[in-house]
């Protein structure tokens, strides 16, 4: 789409320096005693908003929009809520879920905490509406699990999920935003997927993961430089277990490991702490997966038989996983995302407000909300 002369946006050639800060997120919820007022006030916004873009723009580019992690700040900002706050996330979700119904052509799905576990009892509903068949209805359940066990064990940041919000469109497109908290120093973290750009679940996956913390080590085995890992993980589910373990009782103790100080650090990040289920990886022996995906999709594989066998990997076939952080701080959205993406998304939502049927002071609040956190203030609100 070709913006006009006077496109607010395009005079506006640069966003805002101080744009995404809504990657910090401090977990402030409301706590004054007109909360409900600005939760209503919210909600009008967000959904007068939201029917004006499936307007313009149709369900599918309503659903690829949040595989963004700009755009849902974006959303999160015209309805008037706090950008610096993890709670935000979970009322937008929130709101969607209310005001969003299958007769929009978009389902939303999930939720934050219990309501995250209920997708299986909603899916078969929306299949019917939109004339999905059993198939179509397993393979997003499906997708559906795999992202969240995915965030939860293959990707170890140190953090655990509690939100998990499905959007699919009447095509079948869908995406998914989950949000998870460190539980020691309260800082969350969102990832972002897409079934349009999914190529693997296990490899390179995410759309966008974001937050303002960065941890030093974090066992990734989501990404491309952990496929050598993965491909070993599987191969020593084939080899004797029992090797593998005596590997792992003599590496923990003290002073009877042979690696050097760099390596044996290394060893012990990915030694599993807690107790490991021996006997699945016996199981797992007599009939190993063919992938590491397949692997992962076990029911009973967490994080300790991951990280076992990632450890077993490295300490005997010296082949080392990711263990850089692959989340991106708010101030690097900006150079993960080209400009003209985010300006492109940045229009649509401008557009969905003045198209909507907000009354002027809302519609001006919202713009105005924009203006200030990413763009020029007599551009947007202009």
């Amino acid at each position: 789409m070709v913006f006009s002369r006077n496109n607010a946006i395009c005079r506006s050639r640069k966003l805002n320096p101080a744009m995404f800060r809504s990657g910090v997120r401090e977990l402030r919820g409301w706590s004054s005693r007109d909360a409900r007022f600005q939760y209503n006030k919210s909600r009008k916004l967000i959904s007068e908003v939201a029917h004006s873009f499936l307007s313009l723009y149709g369900p599918d580019e309503f659903v690829s929009g949040f595989a963004e992690p700009y755009f849902t700040d974006f959303m999160v900002v015209v309805g008037g809520l706090d950008e610096t706050s993890g709670d935000s996330t979970l009322i937008l979700g929130s709101i969607l879920k209310e005001c969003l119904s299958m007769r929009d052509g978009v389902a939303v799905l999930g939720g934050q905490f219990t309501s995250r576990f209920k997708i299986p009892q909603e899916l078969p509903s929306v299949g019917a509406m939109f004339g999905f068949n059993e198939r179509q209805v397993e393979h997003l359940l499906y997708c559906s699990r795999m992202v969240a066990k995915t965030d939860s064990v293959a990707l170890q940041d140190g953090f655990d999920l509690y939100f998990h919000m499905m959007l699919v469109s009447h095509s079948g497109l869908w995406s998914v935003v989950q949000q998870s908290i460190n539980p020691y120093t309260n800082s969350v973290r969102r990832y972002h997927w897409f079934s349009g750009k999914l190529r693997s679940f296990v490899e390179e996956p995410h759309t966008g993961i974001v937050s303002e913390e960065k941890r030093l080590r974090v066992l990734d085995m989501t990404a491309e430089a952990s496929r050598q890992s993965r491909k070993a993980s599987l191969e020593l589910l084939e080899d004797d277990i029992s090797r593998l373990r005596r590997i792992y009782l003599y590496t923990s103790t003290p002073g009877q490991s042979t690696l050097d100080d760099e390596s044996r650090q290394v060893a012990d990040f990915l030694r599993p702490v807690k107790k490991v289920n021996w006997s699945l990886l016996c199981t797992l022996q007599k009939e190993p997966p063919r992938n590491y995906e397949e692997l992962i999709a076990v029911k009973m594989v967490g994080r300790e038989i991951v990280r076992l066998l990632a450890f077993g990997g490295y300490v005997l076939h010296g082949v080392r996983p990711s263990l850089a952080d692959p989340a991106i701080s708010p101030a690097e959205i900006r150079e993960r995302y080209s400009e003209s993406q985010l300006l492109w998304r940045l229009q649509q939502v401008v557009d969905a407000v003045r198209n909507s049927q907000l009354p002027p002071e809302l519609k001006r609040h919202g713009l105005t909300r924009l203006a200030e956190v990413f763009g020029e203030h007599e551009a947007l609100a202009g």
